[in-house]
C-alpha cells in the first residue's frame, strides 16, 4: 500500500475518498476502451448482456447469460463478463459507501442502520460469519433482489469488511453464473 507520512498522521491512498472511487471505476472504463477497441462485433453482444443484466428486471439472471449465448458468445466469455459487471459493481459500492452516508438526507438512515448492526455483530464472531454465508447463498439465488448491488449494500449495512463481502459477492457470482450459464448452454431449462 502506497502511503506517506505527515507527522503523526498516516494517510493512505485507499482512506482517500477521491482516489478509492477513481481506483474502484476504472477497470469498467478500460474494459470499455477495450472492447471500443475490438469494434462493434464484439461490444454490441456484450452491451446487449449488459442490459440486459441490469434493466431486465427480476430475470436479469437468467436473460443476460441466454442472450449472451444467443448472440453467439463463448460460454466461457459469457461467464466471464457477467463475473465482471457483478464484481465492478459490487466493488465501486462497497468500497465507497462511506460516500453514500454523506448524502445530506439519505445518508443519516444508512449510517444509523450501519451502526446498529455493527454493535449488534461485533462480539459475536458467528453472527460475523453467517453474515459472509448469508450474503453468499442470497446472492448465490437467483431470486428478486438478490443481485451483486442489493447483496454488497446489504453487506455494508452489516458493517462488515468491504473487501470481504466484495470478495464474497464475487465467488457467489461466480457460481451462480457459471451454473446458470452451463444450464442454458446444453439446453436445460430453469
Amino acid at each position: 500500500m502506497i502511503s506517506e507520512k505527515h507527522g503523526s498522521l498516516k494517510i493512505s491512498v485507499l482512506e482517500n475518498p477521491f482516489y478509492r472511487f477513481v481506483i474502484s471505476v476504472s477497470p469498467a472504463f478500460l474494459a470499455v476502451f477495450i472492447l471500443y477497441l475490438l469494434g462493434p462485433d464484439v461490444y454490441l453482444p456484450v452491451l446487449g448482456v449488459f442490459l440486459a443484466f441490469f434493466f431486465a428486471v427480476g430475470a436479469g439472471w437468467i436473460v443476460s447469460p441466454a442472450l449472451g449465448l444467443a448472440s453467439g458468445m463463448h460460454p466461457i466469455w459469457v461467464i466471464i463478463l457477467l463475473v465482471f459487471i457483478s464484481s465492478e459493481s459490487s466493488l465501486i459500492i462497497s468500497s465507497n459507501y462511506d460516500i453514500l452516508e454523506k448524502i445530506p438526507i439519505l445518508g443519516y438512515p444508512f449510517k444509523k442502520v450501519r451502526k446498529r448492526a455493527g454493535n449488534l455483530i461485533e462480539n459475536r464472531d458467528l453472527a460475523r460469519k453467517v453474515s459472509y454465508v448469508s450474503i453468499f447463498w442470497l446472492m448465490f439465488l437467483p431470486v428478486y433482489g438478490s443481485g451483486p448491488l442489493v447483496m454488497t449494500l446489504v453487506g455494508r449495512l452489516l458493517d462488515l469488511d468491504w473487501i470481504k463481502v466484495w470478495s464474497v459477492v464475487s465467488f457467489s457470482a461466480f457460481t451462480r453464473f457459471t451454473i446458470i450459464t452451463t444450464l442454458i448452454y446444453y439446453g436445460y431449462t430453469l
